[in-house]
């Protein structure tokens, strides 16, 4: 009986460990394929800072990141700023502005940080 509690027990762990592998990610913008998004290097533009160019503001993005147990360390800032810029590249903008944040524990999670900004584009 103990050893087929061991194997139950060696056959779960993998199970157990590999949903600690990464924080799970949301937005209203889906993700392109690799081959459709730019190369070019979006700019964020945190509070009090704003484009010297002319822009138009194109859409909003919302991004969420939590984190799945106890365990992780709490989504920063960078992380959050990351998938703003990935999101945005992926709409085809220049930039992000008005970028706000909100982090907190939920109730279906152990940590997370919400982030926020309107996508732009330069506009010459």
């Amino acid at each position: 009986m103990a050893n087929i509690n061991k194997k139950i027990v060696l056959l779960l762990l993998p199970l157990f460990f590999s949903g600690c592998a990464s924080y799970r990610t949301s937005s209203n913008i889906d993700d392109l394929p690799k081959t459709s998004v730019s190369s070019k290097a979006v700019d964020l533009y945190l509070p009090g800072t704003e484009p010297k160019r002319p822009y138009k503001t194109y859409q909003l993005i919302d991004v969420s990141i939590s984190k799945l147990t106890i365990f992780h360390a709490d989504p920063t800032r960078e992380l959050a700023n990351q998938e703003l810029i990935s999101r945005a590249a992926a709409l085809g903008c220049d930039g992000v502005i008005n970028v706000q944040y909100q982090s907190g524990i939920g109730m279906m999670t152990w940590g997370y940080i919400d982030a926020r900004g309107d996508c732009i584009k330069f506009t010459n």
